[in-house]
C-alpha cells in the first residue's frame, strides 16, 4: 500500500515551523479537540452561491456556466497533478498516464461518456487530462465523515475532505498546492429534473460526480437522506487494470458517478441503501448516510458489504458513527490517527450539544482539521439545510463559506 510507505517517510521539514516539545512532539500538528472552546460557527462569513444542474438539459448547456467560470483553475489543478508526477516518474509517467486516457471516455457509461466531451470541449481542456482528474479523484482522496443525532432526534451530518496530501508541500504557506487549488473549484450545486429539485451536492468543478466524500464529497436529498463518501485504503490496481483493458463490468461503476446515481434516481433511504450496498465498485470505499432517523457507515469491498455500523442510541456512545479512511476492526496508521481524536472530541461533545455548531466545532477539531484539509460541509437532513466552510488553516479553521437553506 503506497500511502503508509509514504507517511512513513513524510520528511521532517513539513513540520519545521511547529513547536515541539517532549511533552507535545506533534506541535501544531497534534491533536486539539475544541468541543469547549468558544464557538467558531458564524453566520455572517457564509456566502450563499448555489448553480442549478439541469439533467434534462444537453450536456453543453448543463455545463456551459461552470466551464466558463471555472476552466482556468482546473488547469491549474491538473498542473499541480503533473508536477507531482513528473517529479517522480518523468515526462514519460505523465505520458504514459495520459496515453491511458485516450479510450477512457468512450468506456465511461451515459451520461457521463457525453459530459466529459462536453465539459472538455467547454473548457478547451485536452480530454485525456480532465478524464485523468475524474478518475484521480476516485482513488486518491483522505476524509472524516459523521452523523450525529440529538436528544430530540434531529440528524446532523459532517463531513471534512481531505484531499491534496503529498501533492508538492508549500513552504510559504505551510500548505499542500493541490489542497490549495482544489478550495478553489469546490461548488454546490443543485440538481434538478423536470423542472423540480432533486438534490443538493457539493464538489469540484469540471467534475461529474458527486464527491462525498465527498467525492462530490457531500450531498442531501431534501426529507429523505443524506451521504458522504470515504476512500477506503487498498490497491485498486486489478480492478481499474481490467476497466482499462475491458471497460466496466456489468453493473459496475465508479463510486462519484454511482453517488449521483443513487441521489438521481433513489427518493427514499431504504432504496438508496440497497443500490450502495449491492452494486459493484472500482474501488473500495465506506458510505456514510444520514436519514431522518438516524445514520449509518456501509463498508463496501468491490463487490458487496463488510460492515455496518448502525447509529443506536440505546449503546454506549451509539449516539453517532464516525468514520475515517480506516476499518471498524484495524487502527490508524500512527501518523494519520484521526479516528480516536475524532471519536474522543465527539464525545467530550456529547449528545446535549449536538448541533450544527456543536459539529462544527469537532469538524474543526485537530486532525480531523488537518493541512489536507479543502472544505468542512454541515447538513441536517430535515429539514434541509447544508453549509460549507473552506477550511484555510489548522490554527484558523473559519474563513470562508457556502451556504444554502
Amino acid at each position: 500500500m503506497l500511502l503508509p510507505l509514504l507517511l512513513l517517510i513524510l520528511p521532517s521539514s513539513l513540520l519545521g515551523a511547529s513547536l515541539h516539545t517532549p511533552d507535545n512532539p506533534w506541535g501544531e500538528y497534534a491533536a486539539e479537540c475544541l468541543a469547549d472552546q468558544p464557538s467558531l460557527w458564524d453566520e455572517s462569513r457564509i456566502e450563499t452561491k448555489w448553480y442549478k444542474i439541469n439533467l434534462d438539459a444537453e450536456a453543453h448547456d448543463m455545463w456551459r456556466e461552470i466551464a466558463t467560470e471555472y476552466s482556468e483553475k482546473m488547469v491549474l489543478a491538473i498542473d499541480v497533478v503533473k508536477n507531482m508526477v513528473t517529479s517522480f516518474g518523468g515526462d514519460e509517467a505523465w505520458d504514459t498516464l495520459l496515453g491511458l486516457m485516450v479510450n477512457t471516455p468512450d468506456m465511461l457509461t451515459e451520461p457521463y461518456s457525453t459530459e466529459i466531451k462536453a465539459m472538455a470541449d467547454l473548457t478547451q481542456i485536452p480530454l485525456n487530462e480532465l478524464t485523468l482528474l475524474n478518475l484521480f479523484y476516485e482513488i486518491a482522496k483522505a476524509c472524516t465523515s459523521l452523523v450525529a443525532m440529538d436528544h430530540n432526534g434531529k440528524v446532523f451530518h459532517g463531513r471534512n475532505l481531505d484531499f491534496g496530501f503529498l501533492f508538492i508541500w508549500n513552504t510559504d504557506d505551510h500548505t499542500w498546492d493541490l489542497t490549495r487549488r482544489l478550495k478553489d473549484l469546490v461548488v454546490q450545486y443543485e440538481f434538478e429534473k423536470e423542472g423540480k429539485l432533486l438534490f443538493k451536492a457539493v464538489t469540484f468543478a469540471g467534475h461529474l460526480g458527486i464527491l462525498t466524500e465527498d467525492k462530490m464529497y457531500s450531498a442531501v436529498r431534501p426529507g429523505a437522506y443524506s451521504l458522504s463518501s470515504d476512500t477506503r485504503f487498498g490497491s485498486s490496481l486489478d480492478t481499474l487494470t481490467n476497466f482499462f483493458l475491458n471497460g466496466l463490468d456489468p453493473d459496475q461503476q465508479f463510486i462519484l458517478y454511482a453517488n449521483r446515481e443513487m441521489m438521481t434516481n433513489y427518493d427514499n433511504f431504504e432504496d438508496a441503501k440497497n443500490y450502495i450496498e449491492n452494486i459493484h465498485f472500482l474501488a473500495r470505499g465506506y458510505f456514510i448516510m444520514g436519514h431522518t432517523q438516524g445514520g449509518m457507515v456501509v463498508t463496501r469491498s468491490y463487490n458487496g458489504t463488510d460492515h455496518e455500523a448502525v447509529i443506536d442510541p440505546k449503546q454506549s456512545n451509539g449516539w453517532y458513527v464516525l468514520e475515517t479512511n480506516y476499518d471498524w476492526n484495524e487502527p490508524d496508521i500512527y501518523l494519520d490517527d484521526r479516528t480516536i481524536p475524532g471519536n474522543k472530541c465527539m464525545q467530550q461533545l456529547g449528545r446535549k450539544r449536538v448541533t450544527k455548531e456543536g459539529i462544527f466545532q469537532v469538524m474543526s477539531s485537530k486532525t480531523t482539521l488537518n493541512k489536507a484539509t479543502v472544505y468542512t460541509s454541515i447538513m441536517e437532513v430535515s429539514p434541509d439545510r447544508r453549509v460549507v466552510y473552506l477550511q484555510t488553516r489548522v490554527q484558523r479553521p473559519l474563513l470562508v463559506g457556502l451556504n444554502g437553506s
